[in-house]
């Protein structure tokens, strides 16, 4: 039968007649002894303990005795649970009979019990029995065993009391030196060749269990890794779908403000580029403004359209816009810094300063959003990379343990196939010194038959031969055998060192790379950093540069205005000197230096002394020019 069902078999009596673990060897000794040397099987005696074990256990009788009861009841044909259940109702009538079944027990002087009350042997009651009934005829021991038992328990009790105490005694002392039974059997089973051949299949299951078990761990590891991954991919979207939600909005919401600027910067750095002056100096300031104007409304209008959005369509629409305000907030302190350097600068009278202030703001605040979003992005990559890595290193790990095991695999394969053969030939060995002997035997006979030879001494000589043939065939083959598995070992141990080293070298391998994607993880941080710290730095430097320009125009508004009439005046009394006369170019450079400085100084001055200042030069060069054309035409004395 199937092991289990043996086991379960040979556990329920176990546990039938209180038996501990320790006494399964003896219970399958006693079980195999019994059902090879009576006329039932390990089912039948499974179902007779069903019914009679825990009565048998309760009343003290071993499990030797109770089973040979159970031998002698089969081989009269009461069987299995027949067997058992007759068992119990005799031991159940033997220790509470009825008022009738005591009289009789009492009249026959049959002992149930001992002096200490505990029930005596099973043999002991029989062989009571059997003296008591010895004298009388078939009909009397009817009615006495009808009396103390009933009707089914009554043919068992007959059965037993017929085949006699020592009977029973003696399938007890039996089932006692049953030790090494159940080997016993299953050696001459096995030595057939269906028995070599269930040698052969059970080994080779060995081997497939072998290969399962190796690759067991390593399938486990990578199913356990791929469910790691997904896990972990699903824990992190359900823990950080807000951050998820919440990054999209801002990318988008950096990227409109981000095109915008690009926009505004390359307006400003044309005009700035292409005009100059002071009527230029208007017109980039009311370009400067009108182009501002136009790309902040529209990175406005995205924002209010990105935060609907958001609040129709998810549950971060709030916390998105919160955190966009938080970066506005930022920025407009940067801006207004931004704004005041702008007016400063032009108020110093660099506008080409002013259209850089613009440009550094917007590379300030580009370069915070692509450092922001690089941070985002690096984090984002590294974890999936990470965890990327993770499953390729399993896998190389997975495929490492694979290949082990196929190689433990072949090499337990190989060399059971080895064993297996070098058996065979061994086997082969003793049977071809047998064959031999045999027609040496044979030939012995017949020889001495015709002549006067010892054959029984012949015979012993071939006989002690063959056995000497045998045992040095044995020698070489356990020295084969020997040498055999001390090469497997080696091999595996070999196999098991290779495994080992490529673990790791790949768990080596695996940190390395764990820290080569952090050096440049940190790498890009600090490059991203880098350029923003030189754009901060570029535009500090501007801002500063304008307040110090302003600074300057502001003291010099301040300041006592010039002394121009004397400065003319000097010009004059050179020309005087000359004759008379004024070159044209030198006329023209006079007239262009006055009107300049005089536009400039209205376009930076801040009015009140400026304007007025102003005005007056514009009336002496007028004046300067009359007298200019006097002289020329020789109407002018100088006193």
């Amino acid at each position: 039968i199937e092991i289990a069902e043996a086991a379960d078999i040979a556990a329920k009596i176990m546990a039938g007649m209180g038996l501990s673990a320790d006494d399964l060897g003896n219970a399958v000794d006693v079980m195999a002894k019994a059902m090879t040397t009576a006329n039932t099987d390990l089912t039948m005696l499974g179902e007779a303990f069903k019914y009679v074990g825990p009565m048998a256990k309760t009343a003290g009788i071993s499990l030797e005795e109770i089973t040979a009861a159970i031998q002698l009841l089969s081989n009269a044909g009461i069987q299995g649970e027949m067997a058992g259940s007759t068992l119990r109702g005799m031991l159940l009538s033997l220790t509470s009979p009825s008022a009738e079944a005591q009289k009789e027990l009492d009249r026959l002087g049959v002992k149930v019990v001992d002096e200490a009350g505990n029930v005596r042997s099973l043999t002991g009651i029989i062989a009571d029995l059997e003296v008591a009934l010895a004298s009388a005829g078939s009909g009397e021991k009817l009615r006495v065993l009808g009396t103390i038992f009933p009707a089914r328990q009554a043919a068992g009790a007959a059965e037993l009391v017929s085949q006699g105490a020592d009977r029973l005694r003696e399938a007890t002392e039996a089932l006692g030196d049953s030790s090494g039974t159940a080997s016993r059997i299953a050696g001459t089973q096995l030595d057939t060749l269906k028995g070599d051949v269930t040698i052969l299949l059970s080994s080779l299951e060995g081997v497939a269990i072998a290969i399962g078990e190796a690759f067991s761990s390593e399938l486990r590891s990578a199913v356990r890794g791929v469910t790691s991954f997904l896990s972990a991919l699903s824990t992190w979207i359900g823990e950080n779908r807000q951050v998820v939600l919440t990054t999209v909005a801002i990318i988008a919401g950096v990227i409109a403000a981000g095109a915008a600027m690009v926009g505004l910067g390359g307006a400003v750095s044309i005009l700035a580029w292409g005009f100059g002056g002071i009527v230029t100096a208007v017109a980039l300031v009311a370009s400067l403004l009108s182009a501002m104007l136009n790309p902040v409304g529209l990175v406005i209008a995205a924002i209010v359209g990105l935060g609907g959005y958001l609040i129709a369509t998810s549950g971060v629409g709030s916390q998105a816009l919160a955190w966009l305000g938080e970066r506005f907030q930022a920025l407009k302190a940067t801006v207004l810094t931004a704004f005041q350097g702008i007016g400063d600068a032009i108020a110093g009278g660099d506008l080409s300063l002013a259209a850089r202030i613009v440009w550094l703001t917007l590379k300030m605040e580009w370069q915070k959003g692509i450092n922001w979003l690089e941070a985002r992005w690096l984090d984002f990559k590294g974890f999936f990379v990470g965890v990327f890595q993770s499953a390729v290193f399993a896998v190389a790990r997975f495929l490492n343990d694979a290949w082990s095991g196929l190689q433990v695999a072949w090499i337990e394969t190989t060399a059971f196939l080895s064993d297996a053969w070098v058996v065979f030939i061994g086997v082969l060995q003793r049977g071809w010194h047998r064959f031999a002997g045999f027609f040496k035997k044979v030939w012995a006979r017949v020889k001495a038959v015709f002549t006067d030879s010892d054959a029984e001494l012949e015979i012993q000589q071939i006989n002690a031969e063959i056995a000497a043939q045998d045992r040095a065939v044995e020698q070489r083959q356990n020295s084969q055998l020997i040498e055999s598995d001390r090469q497997r070992q080696s091999r595996l141990s070999q196999v098991e060192q290779q495994r080992v080293a490529v673990a790791g070298e790949l768990d080596s391998m695996q940190l390395q790379e764990q820290q080569e994607r952090e050096r440049r993880h940190r790498a890009a941080l600090e490059t991203s950093e880098a350029k923003l710290a030189e754009a901060r730095r570029e535009w500090d430097a501007a801002i500063q540069e304008a307040a110090q320009k302003r600074a300057a125009a502001e003291a010099i508004d301040t300041a006592e205005p010039p002394d121009l009439m004397g400065q003319y005046q000097q010009q004059l009394e050179a020309l005087g000197e000359m004759g008379g006369g004024l070159d044209e170019i030198d006329r023209r450079s006079i007239g262009v230096q006055g009107a300049f400085n005089a536009a400039a100084i209205r376009g930076l001055g801040a009015g009140g002394a400026a304007d007025r200042t102003a005005t007056a030069v514009e009336a002496m060069d007028k004046k300067l020019g009359m007298l200019v054309r006097e002289a020329q035409h020789g109407g002018l004395v100088f006193a």
